[in-house]
């Protein structure tokens, strides 16, 4: 066993305000902790970050980095709603003359750190939900994308809804229940939700998308294109006030 020091680049719409320098606690495991060093860096297409590992060889102290560094990117995502995401390869230019980027200071990077570990070690459901959330950020497959924002709204569904007759009855009224405990018993006023029917045909979307049941028809695939921006602004209103209303984390 030694240590290991890893660095990763992060492609994204996001600068620090300097470089940054700090450590952090990293416990991927229940009382396997670690003192990890943090380095960020800025980088022409988003930043770098370089975190100390303790492990038996190279390939695994790599893996552990990405998987410890991803779940807080999981955090970071929704918290600037802009994607982020690593790769081995400079596989997209998002220099431009019109670039905007968030600026992530010391302390929100650290937030996003602490925040990651409490829901790996005690909501690992709801840190899966931000993962599908980032990787619908980033990816540009439209039928990818709507399933990964709404897997983000179903899995917290899934694990955190009330426990009844009508819940034991499937995901549909999952979410509903869900969606009722933060937004209340009146459907017509839940935020960016147009129609009492708004849950079944995204649901029925999904199930198309994740089954290979697609049509080919040129209608149906905009039909998809369209719902994308209302699906992601009700999966990013979930989850924000989900974590802060019901779990107690602010993100």
């Amino acid at each position: 066993m030694r240590t290991y020091n890893v660095e990763l680049t992060v492609f994204g719409k996001i600068i620090p305000t300097k470089i940054i320098d700090f450590n952090t606690d990293k416990e991927l495991d229940v009382g396997n902790v670690f003192r990890s060093d943090i380095v960020i860096k800025p980088y022409q297409q988003g930043i770098k970050i370089s975190s100390t590992v303790y492990t038996s060889d190279p390939d695994r102290a790599y893996k552990v980095a990405l998987l410890f560094i991803g779940k807080m990117l999981d955090v970071l995502a929704l918290k600037v709603n802009t994607s982020v995401f690593t790769s081995n390869n400079d596989i997209r230019n998002f220099i431009d003359k019109n670039v905007v980027r968030a600026i992530i200071d010391e302390a929100e990077f650290k937030q996003c750190f602490e925040i990651s570990r409490t829901l790996n070690l005690e909501h690992t459901a709801f840190l899966r939900a931000l993962n599908w959330y980032r990787k619908g950020l980033y990816t540009d497959d439209p039928f990818d994308k709507f399933l990964a924002f709404w897997n983000s709204i179903s899995v917290v569904a899934g694990k955190y809804h009330t426990p009844n007759d009508r819940t034991r009855s499937g995901i549909i009224n999952q979410i509903w229940n869900c969606f009722e405990t933060l937004w209340g018993t009146n459907s017509t006023i839940w935020p960016n939700i147009n129609n009492d029917r708004w849950i079944n045909e995204n649901n029925e979307i999904r199930n198309n998308i994740a089954h290979g049941l697609i049509p080919v028809e040129i209608d149906y695939v905009e039909d998809v294109i369209s719902r994308l921006e209302n699906v992601q602004s009700v999966a990013f209103q979930f989850l924000k006030e989900w974590s802060a209303i019901i779990l107690h984390q602010e993100i």
